[in-house]
């Protein structure tokens, strides 16, 4: 199981990897701000301008800030997949409201390191109620993330 999650990390890493060679850090604020600035340190200063400010988030769900709609099928592909293929252990890590796959699947999720305790106690709390099967799971913790204002400020459900 471990090598599943170790193999569907490092694909969807790739994937997010391949799109920040291409792009520097993405669309969002930090990348209109830094426009036509290039180098590692520059795209360290977007990607942080990005996450802080959660323009990506805006920007993917809007189609705006130089984003792509497309990321976002892509996203929710990524989350699927790694529900689906890492289910029993998410499930495990959730009835103990913590553990490295749900801290990945918070990461996947969009939150924030400072919501990642919140996120790991709601998932404990709602144990039984979303992890019914893979598909249900991934639904309902992104009902409770959306009903949830310290979640759904801290989290990008794009």
């Amino acid at each position: 199981m471990i090598k599943k999650l170790i193999a569907l990390t490092a694909l969807v890493g790739l994937t997010f990897a391949g799109s920040a060679l291409a792009d520097g850090a993405g669309c969002g604020l930090g990348k209109l701000v830094l426009k036509g600035k290039s180098g590692l340190v520059m795209n360290v200063l977007a990607a942080t301008t990005n996450g802080t400010s959660a323009s990506q988030m805006f920007g993917i769900t809007s189609g705006t800030s130089g984003c792509n709609a497309n990321d976002t099928v892509q996203l929710e592909q990524a989350r699927e997949s790694y529900v689906s293929v890492n289910f029993d252990s998410l499930s495990k890590d959730m009835a103990m409201g913590q553990g490295q796959t749900l801290s990945a699947f918070a990461n996947l999720m969009g939150c924030s390191v400072g919501a990642q305790g919140d996120f790991a106690r709601m998932t404990q709390e709602k144990f039984e109620v979303l992890t019914q099967d893979s598909k249900s799971l991934l639904n309902g913790v992104k009902k409770e993330i959306a009903v949830d204002p310290k979640l759904s400020a801290a989290c990008g459900l794009s």
